[in-house]
């Protein structure tokens, strides 16, 4: 599982409202503690605060209300799925869960339960193709009433309450890594 994934794996767990020790979420993740407490910054870097418990049944508990993407698979695919995967070896079977999730999210958008005009959908669509290729594109947005364009590299594609968001590289720096609500941008160009 990547980095983005474990971090929404990391909400997806917290979101139940349940208060999580550092050790159990990174025993769940499997990851260190130490990476559990830095998807915790970058989660609160976002806007989602993560509440800090102190004490013997202290721990982690988000304090915002966050929808993360259902899955959209019905049981014949789900079977299908579980059949190809018995049949695989472990790694060809982490690949599968991977795109697994990256097809339930863009099912998600492209569903029509998210109410999205045509525009949207095209633009979903062509970042779609760019993390397919993984592939730059030029975006145009608004900053402060200034028109601005930006080459980045889209990651992945995510719904936040309600928000189309697009995690990207934002520049040639490995870590400069940020989440795009769809609406602020204007324009593609591939």
């Amino acid at each position: 599982m990547s980095k983005i994934s474990k971090n929404i794996k990391m909400l997806d767990i917290l979101s139940s409202g349940k208060v999580y020790s550092c050790k159990i979420l990174a025993e769940m993740l499997e990851v260190s503690p130490r990476t559990i407490r830095q998807y915790k910054d970058e989660l609160e870097k976002e806007g989602l605060y993560i509440e800090n418990k102190m004490g013997k049944n202290g721990g982690y508990r988000l304090c915002s209300k966050v929808e993360i993407p259902s899955i959209l698979f019905n049981k014949n695919d789900i079977d299908k799925i579980n059949l190809i995967l018995d049949k695989l070896s472990n790694n060809d079977k982490n690949e599968l869960e991977n795109i697994k999730e990256k097809i339930n999210t863009y099912c998600r958008l492209v569903s029509g339960k998210d109410e999205m005009s045509i525009e949207d959908k095209n633009k979903i669509d062509i970042i779609q193709e760019a993390i397919n290729n993984k592939k730059k594109i030029t975006i145009e947005y608004y900053s402060k009433g200034i028109k601005k364009s930006r080459e980045i590299l889209p990651i992945q594609i995510y719904v936040y309450e309600n928000m189309i968001m697009v995690v990207v590289h934002y520049s040639d720096e490995p870590n400069d890594i940020r989440h795009l609500n769809l609406k602020r941008i204007e324009n593609i160009i591939i």
